[in-house]
């Protein structure tokens, strides 16, 4: 295993992003204890630090989110790797595990055991795993690993369950539940983006829902990317969360133990001696109000085509003024902060997954959620846009992380995109381009070249093509680390008139020694 690494430049850019971060909210009066919630949601990802997230562009959604509730400045895990953490954000313990090793099997205590034995409800919910009370390790993007619940003797394998079974009802939700993503969702193997895009579509709808029947989200992370500091973010949405940034040290057991107050149940190993988190919760003595968007419902428009909707809130409090925001419009729409109107030329077919929400001059927001399809004009989409860079700059691309176009080395032409540098970077590099397959196209086909002198446990380059017109996705480059692997070409099976969105990705975890980057050129469809 490679040594944890902690380095001056590592160290100066946390400093940094600590000390721009705002005060912390405080609410009218903060509680002294945890509400006794009505349903509380815990969704585990994966292994990214609170600086690759918080304030990131590639998690327009999470950070939208974030602005709704609590954000802990100061989140740690407990450990290196992912198991652990998962068992001790369960149970309060490691139970002695120092590794990924499966299959496990411990008596209790823990919290889904302890929920259950109080005559409360829990299940938990794995995207993925093959079939409700499943007991093997792994199964393609399922691993054993990130389910602690299967690994308890007093969890019946009733209470396992496949995320398909999470319902949309959310009245019907158990008290407790555990939702945890699969490997590409939760960003252990796919992209920041997939793991934002996939909490938006699967966990909005009751982020909003929470926030007026007396329920609460938690966000949270396995563990960072395996520095010494394991700083990790971690949110609270729902009902009663005063919305800011909150600086108290807190790790997994404080999580836990805030869970286990509002259940009423008793805590649980290091729990015991864990602080449970109360200032997040206002108690009466605030200005009461509440902020509600009306969902517009689903919004259709054709690529090329001049688009508008005006969106629609209210304040129980009288004398307000709502300002607006929103993720995941559509290429070519904005949002006008002040009229609320959104506005514009829609640029490319697909579908997204749109947030909108209001605040008002109290802080107190509203959110809503819709889908926006924007269908391609007549004649079918024109293709992938300067897929050989040869531009000499992004032109057609949305990029985010540390990324050039190179005039040297290109596989064809004078261009090709650099993602990554060759000096250290912190995290994703990405360029992404959604496009619709033209008729008669059938495949489409790029080329990368890796320098990856590190091991993919800690570097990689990957790309992903999703189908938004079908709503899958697929990995054309599962995680590869090479030293130098020269120019290799990929190709993925495209259907004529739908819309797609490419993802280019190369990853470096910030250690000097060993930079990655990763070229790509040439992306062509046929």
């Amino acid at each position: 295993m490679k040594p944890i690494r902690t380095t001056l430049a590592t160290l100066a850019a946390l400093g940094a992003a600590v000390a721009g971060l705002a005060a912390p909210a405080t609410a009218a009066r903060a509680a002294t204890s945890v509400p006794a919630f009505d349903h509380i949601v815990v969704v585990i990802e994966e292994n990214h630090a609170y600086d690759e997230i918080i304030g990131s562009s590639s998690a327009p959604y999470i950070n939208n989110l974030a602005s709704q509730g609590a954000v802990f400045t100061q989140s740690f895990a407990v450990t290196h790797p992912s198991e652990p953490n998962y068992l001790e954000l369960f149970s309060g313990s490691t139970q002695g595990v120092s590794d990924d090793s499966c299959p496990h099997s411990f008596s209790g205590p823990d919290l889904g055991g302890e929920t259950l034995a109080a005559g409360k409800t829990f299940t938990g919910y794995s995207e993925s795993m093959p079939s409700d009370g499943y007991t093997g390790c792994t199964s393609g993007n399922y691993a054993r690993k990130h389910n602690p619940w299967s690994d308890f003797t007093d969890v019946p394998a009733a209470d396992n369950r496949t995320f398909a079974a999470f319902p949309s009802d959310y009245t019907t939700l158990p008290k407790l539940s555990f939702v945890v993503p699969n490997l590409q969702d939760d960003m252990h193997d796919g992209t920041i983006q997939q793991g934002d895009s996939w909490l938006q579509s699967n966990i909005d709808g009751y982020a909003q829902w929470a926030k007026a029947h007396n329920s609460l989200l938690v966000v949270t992370w396995d563990e960072d990317d395996s520095s010494a500091s394991n700083q990790i973010p971690t949110l609270m949405v729902g009902q009663g969360v005063t919305p800011g940034q909150y600086s108290e040290n807190i790790t997994h057991d404080n999580v836990l133990r805030t869970v286990e107050d509002s259940l009423g149940v008793a805590p649980t190993n290091n729990a015991v001696n864990a602080t449970p988190i109360t200032d997040v919760f206002g108690t009466s003595g605030g200005t009461g109000n509440t902020v509600t968007v009306t969902n517009p419902g689903t919004q259709t428009s054709t690529a090329g085509t001049a688009a508008s909707l005006q969106l629609q809130g209210s304040d129980s409090a009288s004398g307000q003024t709502l300002s607006w925001s929103a993720t995941g419009l559509p290429a070519g729409l904005s949002l006008n902060s002040s009229t609320g109107v959104v506005s514009g030329t829609p640029s490319t077919a697909g579908t997204s997954q749109v947030t909108v929400t209001a605040t008002d001059g109290t802080g107190v927001s509203g959110s809503a959620s819709f889908s926006w399809t924007v269908n391609p004009q007549a004649g079918g989409g024109g293709g992938v846009a300067n897929g050989g860079f040869e531009s000499g700059d992004f032109t057609g691309w949305t990029t985010t992380g540390t990324t050039s176009v190179v005039n040297s080395g290109a596989h064809s032409g004078s261009y090709a995109a650099q993602l990554g540098a060759q000096t250290a970077t912190n995290g994703d590099s990405t360029a992404a381009q959604t496009f619709t397959a033209p008729s008669g196209t059938s495949q489409l086909s790029f080329w990368y070249d890796n320098v990856c002198p590190d091991t993919v446990q800690y570097d990689w380059a990957t790309a992903t093509l999703k189908d938004n017109t079908a709503g899958t996705t697929q990995t054309v480059l599962a995680n590869t680390c090479v030293s130098n692997s020269g120019w290799t070409q990929l190709t993925n099976a495209v259907t004529a008139g739908h819309s797609y969105t490419l993802t280019l990705v190369s990853h470096d975890d910030n250690y000097p020694g060993d930079p990655t980057y990763t070229l790509y050129d040439d992306v062509t469809l046929g």
